[in-house]
């Protein structure tokens, strides 16, 4: 076998190899991916905080007012904010499984 004949057979088994390893790669990925789009939303916020600092001034000092002038009504908000998302979280599953019969 010639010399450029061995360098072309090897070529293609480089690239046969690699397409394995390129598909093996994306099937192993997808366990990462929620991680990866968490991390990006995290990033995209963080860059939206940056890009408005003047509101985000404004909700702090609306807060911090509020936390002053009324410290236990603004105590209990925030409590019955915290059973509202955990309701909501318990009660997702079951209305999702319910509109899926109807839709």
């Amino acid at each position: 076998m010639s010399e450029k004949a061995y360098l072309d057979a090897r070529r293609e088994q480089l690239r046969m190899r690699s397409a394995q390893l390129r598909e093996q790669l994306a099937q192993r990925a997808t366990v990462v991916q929620p991680v990866f789009r968490t991390a990006d939303r995290v990033r995209e916020g963080a860059s939206w905080v940056q890009s408005n600092p003047a509101l985000i001034a404004l909700v702090g000092a609306a807060l911090a007012g509020a936390v002053l002038a009324r410290p236990k009504a603004v105590l209990g908000l925030g409590l019955r904010a915290w059973s509202g998302w955990q309701m909501f979280q318990r009660v997702r599953p079951v209305a999702n499984a319910f509109l899926r019969q109807f839709l």
